[in-house]
Order: structure tokens, then C-alpha cells, then sequence
């Protein structure tokens, strides 16, 4: 079975970049334009391709996830410099894990989750579908975090925090206590601004 991306940002471009096997891009109907070297996301064969979602945006994947056709098969990638350091660690399907990653150990982390590089979860932490970090978020152990949450750029999460669904937490932003209600956050200690 073939591999494909679907995506065609600069995320699903540098992804495509570290898979040996030859990919083929998938993007939404709408993007495509002249020139752009992807198929509609329309002529997508679950019969012939197995996909990942390279889209950063959490809400945006699960969306594409979702439209796929039920039979759709998902591959993770795990780029050979990432380090899982226990054979406890569980990665769901159609997850990306970058360069530099590292994953310690009794760590559950759910589909569709992209953990960009330079990244690091800790000990006994539970992360649910569709997680996203930005490079260098660091999430401290015992943590348990939503579906659809996105860490920005060099964020770090202190350890034993819970975090609901649908957050996004700005880059260079410590979350040192619980996010009970989603929305936007920023800073440290973070502040909800939408």
C-alpha cells in the first residue's frame, strides 16, 4: 500500500522529507491551484493509500480526519532520532513524532497527535486525540491533557496539570496550574484571552 500525506504546508513538507518511501500529497479540493504538485483530497482510495494528516491545526486535522472514508488506514511516524525510552509508551494512529522528540516513560498519547521537534512529554502522562506541539514545548509528567490542544513554541507544562479539550496555549507560555475551560491562553503564568 502506498503512503500519502495529506497537507501540503510547510509541516507536511518537512514530514515528506523523512520518509523513505515515495509520498504522494493530498490537499482539500479549494487548495488546489496551478502548479501545486497534490491530488484533491476528492480522489483520495482508502484501497490504495495509507495517510497521515500533517496539518497543524488540531480542529482542521479532526475535520479531515473525520471526512475520510470509514475503511481510511492510518500510519504513525516516528523519526529515528526521536527517542521513546519504554516499551510502556502507547502512540495512537496517524501520529507524527519529529526530530528530537523525546517520550519518557508510562506515557499514553491518543490519534492524529503531532508532537513537532525538540519536544518532550515526561513520565505517566495521558494526551488525548488530535494534541499538537509547536518546536521545543516541553509537557512534565503525570499531566493529563484533552483532545485538540495545541502547545506553542517553547511552552512548557508544569507537572501533574490537567488540561481540558480545545486549548491553545501561546508560545513561550508556562501553564503552572489546571485549564478547566477552553479557550486561548498566554503567558506565565497563563492568562485566557479568548
Amino acid at each position: 500500500m502506498k503512503k500519502a500525506i495529506i497537507g501540503m504546508g510547510g509541516f507536511a513538507r518537512e514530514i515528506s522529507c523523512c520518509i523513505p518511501e515515495e509520498i504522494t500529497f493530498f490537499v482539500e479540493d479549494n487548495f488546489i491551484n496551478n502548479g501545486l504538485p497534490a491530488l484533491p483530497l476528492s480522489t483520495f482510495n482508502e484501497n490504495e493509500y495509507e495517510v497521515i494528516v500533517a496539518v497543524g491545526d488540531p480542529k482542521v486535522r479532526s475535520r479531515i480526519v473525520e471526512s475520510l472514508p470509514p475503511l481510511t488506514k492510518f500510519f504513525s511516524f516516528v523519526h529515528p532520532s526521536a527517542s521513546i525510552l519504554s516499551e510502556s509508551v502507547e502512540i495512537g494512529e496517524g501520529c507524527i513524532i519529529c526530530a528530537g522528540v523525546i517520550i519518557t516513560t508510562n506515557v499514553s498519547i491518543g490519534c492524529h497527535c503531532q508532537l513537532n521537534i525538540l519536544s518532550t512529554v515526561g513520565h505517566d502522562t495521558i494526551i488525548g486525540d488530535y494534541f499538537t506541539t509547536a518546536p521545543g514545548a516541553k509537557i512534565s509528567g503525570n499531566c493529563v491533557i484533552g483532545n485538540s490542544v495545541y502547545v506553542g513554541t517553547n511552552s512548557c507544562v508544569r507537572e501533574k496539570t490537567t488540561i481540558c479539550s480545545d486549548v491553545t496555549i501561546g508560545l513561550a507560555s508556562g501553564c503552572v496550574k489546571d485549564i478547566q475551560n477552553p479557550g486561548v491562553y498566554v503567558g506565565c503564568p497563563l492568562r485566557k484571552i479568548k
